[in-house]
């Protein structure tokens, strides 16, 4: 956040970081320059040291070595038996702690021999001194040659002698008699573990011993007994090449003066050991420099603080007019620039406050009437929902207001309006109404109390209603009668859902303009667009391709006959998840959406195939195929029917186009053109469902037609019902005067079957027969069907 204060305090911290920054770099190349100088100074003392101590060392043992060749004892017993000289030669040897004791001939013959070695006692930590214990025993080479006898003839006083991988510094001394030298006498210290761990205690760095031999490295003895020999070995080549990882210190030393092998002594240590201490001290600098930063860090907070402190109190004022808190105000006792921002906030957030007052208000109630609007609605209902009262919502449209507007004007339709929303005021006044909304336009909401379990009744709400609106209007000289079409919707009668109940309300409103009424209670038939409908429009444009259509077919028996001669093709959905769809769901569905003609289409031509398959079988059937209302409107829909009929050699006497009698009436010409063009060609014409539609006689009588089919609605109840004989009886005499033969379909029972066969109807349709069947189904049945005209008999 790009602040004042921020500012300030940034530009403190700046500040502050260079100078700690100049500082820590200066020290801390101070503090490297030193670890360098440590590290340097560490190892040339380790290197000095080692050096002293080896070579007092080998003095030692020299000067010891002569001494022991002048003891009289030592010569009396040097060629004697060899125990006694043992014995002479490990008294010598405990005097200066010696690991090695020999007696060499003058012929070169190793004559005694004493060596000492160390035992690992495991019942003791390697730390502890018991862990090592000593034994000293005749050496290996009792009786043997030795193996340097240059060495007897060379100036040099120390070697470097091997037994059984143990390493030792040797010194040899002759031992004379007079000025004959009857042999030599030896001394040696092993270099093993005890040497490292004194260099060690001393240097306070790890100490390993490195014997070459013919071209091969050996660790002879080492401080450090975590690691491996191998992993000693390999540091030590890097050191010995300079390349000594960065995390250790390390110096190595050379003794090449032993005949031709060479041992290296290796001191090392990590270096995180060696500048513990500076690092220590670098530590201690870094927290006192850390606490100065953050002590100066919170000085420099508090006085950036302390200027901003008016401007922050002006910020969270601002955030609070922002949040809609319009009630509390900032008070400064300061009388400067700040102290006069205070005052124009303070006159700011009262005019903020004012103008979202109105903002509000103008959001949330109609412009024209003042009355509470859309945005509203649901809000108010929820809460007159909450008390649990039996309501209904009218939803009013005012007539004629578009009338008002082409004629005088929109300034005369919006008086109306108000004069409307005026007069419904009035009537909000009383008790039992709980609200009312103007949507816009010439509609309204208006929600009334029924009463206690809502006996109330909504014509009785209605003509309240009409009461207090019918009184003439006067405008400008112009007189109007107010009236309104109403929806209704009940709660909680319908539904608990406050959006749904105006849905409700719309949809019977919407009813009366269809209806052209003027009330409509809500109903669940005059749903037309309900959720599982719009997922029937969208599946329906994927049934034909998906596969998922069927057609049945109903046979027709012919009552002069009793023989099967006709059968109608019904189209059947096996819809995924719902299942069967009954036709009557999902024709109208497609008549709406434009899917009726490749409906229509697929149905004919699956009929057609079907017509060529039963004459193969020797079955002379017609088939039946509904045409829509639709179709006629189709440009092509006569080529279609002619060619396909062509392709399949299908003759025009095998097929019926089966017509409502609404179908005509949008635009009787075309259609009455069109049938006559298809009766021509030979296609039989039948009007479907007579008696149910707007047909006129004038008008059936111009139709080009074959047969007219009586709806089911008729014939189901002829036993019981006279007036249905009578409608029935009369249909049939004026079709056969019309030179039209008769269908009756929903045959049920036997009855109704004789009964029509008794009054001339041509063919009978209904479950009594058959239902309808896949033709798989229906086709054994048409090889053999049962004898119908048995029933006679009975």
């Amino acid at each position: 956040m790009k602040s004042l204060k921020n500012k300030i305090f940034l530009l403190f911290v700046l500040l502050l970081l260079v100078v700690q920054a100049i500082t820590f770099w200066t020290l801390y190349y101070g503090n490297k320059n030193q670890q360098v100088a440590e590290i340097n100074t560490r190892l040339t003392t380790a290197k000095t040291i080692f050096t002293e101590l080896f070579d007092r060392r080998l003095d030692y043992l020299s000067a010891f070595a002569e001494t022991a060749a002048k003891d009289y004892g030592l010569k009396q017993v040097f060629n004697e038996d060899t125990r006694s000289l043992l014995v002479a030669l490990n008294n010598h040897r405990q005097r200066v702690d010696a690991d090695l004791a020999m007696a060499i001939s003058a012929d070169g013959i190793i004559t005694g021999q004493l060596q000492r070695n160390f035992i690992v006692d495991d019942s003791y930590p390697s730390t502890a001194p018991e862990y090592y214990k000593s034994k000293v025993k005749q050496g290996p080479e009792l009786g043997k040659e030795f193996r340097y006898v240059h060495w007897f003839h060379s100036d040099q006083t120390a070697h470097l002698y091997i037994i059984d991988n143990a390493l030792y510094q040797l010194s040899l001394s002759p031992v004379n008699v007079g000025t004959q030298t009857i042999g030599w006498i030896a001394f040696g210290f092993q270099i093993d573990h005890r040497l490292a761990d004194e260099f060690k205690s001393i240097t306070n760095l790890q100490t390993d011993f490195i014997l070459k031999g013919s071209e091969q490295w050996q660790l002879i003895a080492t401080s450090d007994q975590q690691s491996t020999a191998k992993q000693k070995l390999a540091l030590s080549m890097l050191v010995r090449d300079d390349n000594t990882p960065e995390q250790y210190i390390a110096t190595h030393i050379s003794i090449t003066e032993f005949d031709e092998q060479e041992l290296d002594v290796y001191m090392y240590g990590l270096r995180a050991n060696i500048v513990s201490l500076l690092q220590r001290q670098w530590l201690q600098f870094l927290i006192l420099a850390f606490l100065t930063l953050f002590v100066s860090l919170m000085g420099a907070y508090l006085i950036a603080a302390s200027i901003t402190k008016p401007i922050k109190r002006l910020v969270e004022q601002a955030k609070t007019i922002a949040n809609g808190n319009y009630k509390e105000t900032i008070e400064f006792a300061e009388q400067n620039e700040i102290g006069q921002l205070a005052d124009e906030f303070n006159h700011m957030q009262s005019a903020v406050l004012q103008r979202e007052n109105a903002i509000t208000h103008f959001a949330n109630h109609d412009s024209l009437t003042d009355l509470p609007n859309r945005n509203s609605l649901n809000n108010k209902l929820a809460e007159i929902m909450k008390q649990k009262k039996h309501f209904v919502l009218l939803h009013l449209n005012l007539s004629r207001v578009k009338d008002v507007n082409a004629t005088v004007g929109h300034d005369v339709g919006d008086e109306v309006i108000k004069e409307l929303a005026r007069r419904l005021k009035l009537l909000s006044k009383q008790d039992d109404v709980l609200l009312l909304v103007h949507l816009g336009a010439d509609e309204f909401i208006l929600v009334v109390d029924r009463g206690e379990q809502g006996k109330v009744k909504v014509c009785d709400v209605v003509d309240e209603i009409n009461k207090n609106i019918e009184p003439m209007f006067s405008f400008q000289g112009l007189s109007l009668q107010l009236q309104v079409r109403i929806g209704a919707s009940l709660y909680p009668e319908h539904t608990n859902d406050a959006v749904k109940l105006v849905q409700m309300a719309d949809t019977a409103l919407h009813h009366t303009r269809k209806k052209n009424e003027l009330v409509q209670t809500y109903q669940s038939e005059l749903d037309v667009n309900t959720f599982e409908r719009l997922n029937l429009i969208n599946d329906l444009k994927n049934a034909i391709a998906a596969d998922q259509l069927e057609l049945h077919f109903q046979p027709k028996l012919c009552l002069l006959t009793w023989q099967v001669t006709h059968a109608e093709a019904l189209v059947r959905w096996h819809h995924p998840t719902l299942g069967m769809v009954p036709p009557d769901d999902f024709i109208h569905i497609a008549e709406q959406t434009g899917q009726i003609k490749a409906l229509t289409r697929w149905v004919f031509l699956v009929a057609l195939a079907q017509s060529k398959q039963w004459d193969a079988l020797g079955l002379d059937i017609n088939i039946a195929i509904n045409i829509s209302a639709e179709n006629l409107k189709e440009s092509d829909f006569y080529e279609f029917i002619c060619r396909s009929m062509t392709e399949l050699n299908i003759a025009p006497e095998k097929i019926t186009l089966e017509i409502t009698e609404s179908s005509v009436v949008e635009d009787p010409e075309s259609a009455i053109s069109l049938l006559g063009k298809f009766k021509k060609h030979g296609l039989k014409i039948s009007i479907d469902d007579y008696g149910t539609g707007y047909s006129a006689l004038a008008q059936l009588k111009q139709l080009p037609v074959h047969e007219l089919k009586i709806d089911k609605s008729f014939v189901q109840r002829l036993e019981h019902d006279s007036d249905d004989q009578i409608i029935v009886r009369s249909t049939i005499d004026l079709a056969h005067n019309m030179g039209l033969s008769v269908v009756a379909e929903g045959i049920e029972d036997e009855f109704s079957l004789f009964w029509l066969a008794k009054h001339k109807c041509e063919l009978a349709q209904g479950y009594f027969i058959s239902k309808p069947k896949p033709a798989a189904e229906l086709t054994p049945w048409l090889l053999n069907p049962p004898k119908f005209n048995a029933y006679q008999t009975k």
